[in-house]
This record gives structure tokens, C-alpha cells and sequence, in this order.
């Protein structure tokens, strides 16, 4: 059995692979349920979106028979890779409404000179009279959870100094849940003070895809005084991998 550390690793290039083979185009369904417990809102938002994955623009059609509009994947692009440094930035055109709510999700850099894209790692070959080469997350320590099976290991995650001293942000990974099978991670979870992220994981038709997130986020007014949170709840359906987009403004 592999070392937490080393299974991270590999559950991450895993991960990295599949990112890597993402159809060029996708289409489906998704139900986002928003709110805002301060405000007492809440709202339901349905969208059929179609992106190319390639720059992530995306046709986002209100259901049933709303607006139109180009942007991003909506609220999270299905073959987005959560084992990665990024930043999500979610809006809405009006808070008190939800209206018109869009997201943007930025993938960062990994490393100096390296461009924005997941985790991936290459693991150092013994060489000369070594025989054993021992391998560590530079960013977090791991370890098993002892809900971990057979089936599904779940790695928990503590972010360690490194990373978090002068960082300013909202949150870190926390937990990896691995489907033993395929290597791939089932559900992702990321967590912080004022914000936390979940994704969870689903292959179909051997892409690997998000099937649900969910996203809270607390917004705190001048030093602190008055905070708003709201909390967003998306269910993916209806998958499609077309050859060729529908609307031509992807083409």
C-alpha cells in the first residue's frame, strides 16, 4: 500500500491525465440552487449550457425559455480539475434577486515558469547505490482517514506552512476521496474560514466529470462589522460530447 504522500501523487497525475483528454466540446444540464440565509432568498437558476472546453467560452441559455448569453461554463466547467491552485469568482448581477448569476473559474500556476493548469508530479528514479527514494507534498501533509476502504480511500489534507504563511487565500484542500479502481478522485473538498468548495466526480462515456458542487462564501463588511453569507448548491445532467458545437458562435 502506498503512502498517503505517494498516493496523492499519483491520484493527482491520475487526474492530470484525464484533464488532459476533455472533449473539445460539451453540453448539458445544470440546477443551481442560491442562497442567502441573511436575506432570507433563496432561487433556483437552470441553465442548458455548451462550451469549448479549449478557452472554456460557453452559450449559457436560461430554461426554459429565458436569456442567452455568451460566458463562461456555468457555475463550474464539468472537466475542470480541482487537484490544481485556482480562484473562483462567482456573481450575481443582483444580490437581492440572484439575478443573472456568472462565474469565472481562473486555473493558476503550479509552480515558477510552469503555466496555469493541475497538479502533476514526476517522481525522482533511483539512481547509483540508491534504492529506496522516499517522496513528500512540499504543501500539505497526508494522511488516511480511517473512513478509507477497499473501495474508496479518502486522504485528508492539512495544509502546511509553506503554502498558507502570507497566503491570502480563502481556502485550502482538505479532503480527497479516491475511487481505488480507477485512481481518480470521487469528491474533492476544499475549506477555509470564510468559504468552502466541494466537487464530486462521475465518468461518463469515459470522461471524468463534476456531477455536483457546492460553494459557500461569507462576505465581511469594514472591519469585520456585518458579514453576509450565501451558499450555491449545482447538479450537472444531461451530457453531451458534441463533434460539432450547435450554436455557431463556438465554432
Amino acid at each position: 500500500m502506498l503512502t498517503a504522500d505517494a498516493e496523492f501523487r499519483a491520484v493527482a497525475n491520475t487526474a492530470f491525465d484525464a484533464w488532459q483528454r476533455q472533449p473539445p466540446y460539451i453540453a448539458y444540464r445544470v440546477d443551481v440552487d442560491v442562497e442567502v440565509p441573511t436575506l432570507k432568498q433563496s432561487r433556483r437558476i437552470s441553465r442548458a449550457v455548451e462550451a469549448r472546453t479549449r478557452d472554456d467560452l460557453a452559450i449559457l441559455q436560461d430554461l426554459p425559455r429565458g436569456a442567452n448569453q455568451l460566458g463562461h461554463a456555468f457555475p463550474v466547467p464539468p472537466t475542470f480539475d480541482a487537484l490544481s491552485y485556482f480562484h473562483i469568482d462567482f456573481r450575481l448581477g443582483d444580490p437581492v434577486r440572484q439575478h443573472n448569476p456568472l462565474t469565472a473559474v481562473t486555473m493558476l500556476s503550479p509552480g515558477q515558469g510552469v503555466p496555469p493548469q493541475p497538479l502533476h508530479y514526476i517522481d525522482p528514479v533511483p539512481t547509483g547505490d540508491v534504492t529506496v527514494v522516499v517522496t513528500t507534498l512540499r504543501n500539505y501533509y497526508a494522511q488516511y482517514a480511517a473512513d478509507s476502504t477497499d473501495r474508496i480511500a479518502h486522504i485528508t489534507m492539512q495544509a502546511l506552512p509553506a503554502l498558507t504563511r502570507g497566503n491570502d487565500s480563502t481556502f485550502f484542500l482538505k479532503d480527497v476521496y479516491v475511487d481505488t479502481a480507477t485512481n481518480l478522485p470521487t469528491r474533492v473538498v476544499y475549506s477555509g474560514a470564510a468559504a468552502d468548495f466541494a466537487v464530486d466526480y462521475t465518468v461518463i462515456e469515459n470522461h471524468w466529470l463534476i456531477s455536483h458542487a457546492s460553494y459557500r462564501n461569507t462576505l465581511f463588511g469594514p472591519f469585520h462589522i456585518g458579514q453576509t453569507s450565501w451558499t450555491t448548491e449545482a447538479s450537472y445532467s444531461a451530457f453531451t460530447f458534441p463533434t460539432v458545437p450547435a450554436d455557431p458562435r463556438l465554432r
